[in-house]
């Protein structure tokens, strides 16, 4: 996927940053997952497939709770996560629809974000 670098800044601020109010990188996986079409449903991504799920962890460089190396999950993995989600369809061949998401959270952290300055950090280092 191509985000743009203030969708990017926003992204990591919200699943990296130890100064966003949520703890990413802890959730249990089927969370992160949640998390994850959240996240592409603000940005309207509504259809997308396993590898751009696998590509958001390979672009934000998610590091395993508890322990060294980097979260890099199975297309097996994802595709077990996505299969019990109620508001996701598969479209067939590692495609999949997000019917429905609440992004209120992820909207509500962002304008948290923002108004503290935190954002902006991560915007200035796409911009270096």
């Amino acid at each position: 996927m191509n985000w743009s670098k203030a969708q990017l800044a926003e992204i990591k601020y919200y699943c990296t940053s130890t100064r966003c109010r949520t703890s990413f990188p802890c959730y249990p996986f089927s969370w992160q997952i949640e998390t994850i079409l959240e996240i592409f449903f603000f940005y309207s991504i509504k259809i997308f497939k396993i590898e751009d799920v696998k590509e958001f962890y390979r672009t934000l460089q998610l590091r395993k709770p508890r322990s060294d190396g980097l979260q890099n999950p199975s297309p097996r993995q994802i595709a077990r996560a996505l299969e019990r989600i109620e508001t996701v369809r598969c479209l067939g061949e590692d495609c999949y629809q997000i019917i429905d998401a609440n992004i209120s959270f992820y909207a509500d952290e962002l304008e948290y974000g923002y108004m503290k300055g935190f954002v902006q950090h991560f915007l200035e280092e796409q911009t270096c």
